[in-house]
């Protein structure tokens, strides 16, 4: 942070972790100069992240939000858009389990009410889910879905036909 203005010079540390935000101000002038405060805010991020490490991939999976109507996190009662103006005899109903994947995107798997019945579509559900989650690891990265994932030269760049030869 350097202000001309407020004649502010420092660096900002902000960390989040379940719902309290640790925040600190380190000053250029205080610490004596802009390597040395760089250097200790460092440090108090290294020791804030040390002491209230991020969630894991399962934990955060299991979060319940405020607008969950199914009574299980990941798993939704849902009604195909193409069908929802149809009558009620017409639309299509599928019971959905979503998982988050570790680059930041959601997997999705339903399941249809009409062939598998209420009761067992909505237990495929859940154990697709489940399932899912048992293979689940590593820290939840809420950045990852706002990275673009870096493009493949090669494969990218290459007609289909080399690629299917290759």
């Amino acid at each position: 942070m350097d202000n001309e203005v407020s004649r502010t010079h420092g660096w900002l540390v902000t960390i989040q972790r379940r719902g309290v935000i640790h925040r600190k101000h380190f000053s250029d002038g205080v610490h004596g100069g802009k390597q040395k405060s760089f250097a200790a805010a460092k440090g108090y991020r290294d020791e804030v992240i040390s002491n209230n490490p991020p969630f894991s991939m399962r934990e955060y999976s299991n979060i319940v939000k405020k607008n969950n109507r199914s009574g299980v996190v990941g798993v939704c009662r849902y009604c195909a858009s193409e069908t929802r103006d149809l009558s009620e005899d017409k639309q299509r109903w599928f019971w959905v389990a979503s998982w988050p994947l570790p680059d930041g995107r959601r997997k999705r798997v339903k399941f249809s009410v009409k062939k598998y019945g209420e009761e067992g579509a909505f237990k495929m559900a859940l154990k697709a889910r489940k399932d899912a989650l048992r293979g689940l690891d590593g820290a939840f990265d809420p950045g990852a879905v706002r990275r673009k994932p870096a493009r493949r030269k090669a494969a990218a760049d290459t007609p289909t036909e080399l690629r299917k030869a290759a």
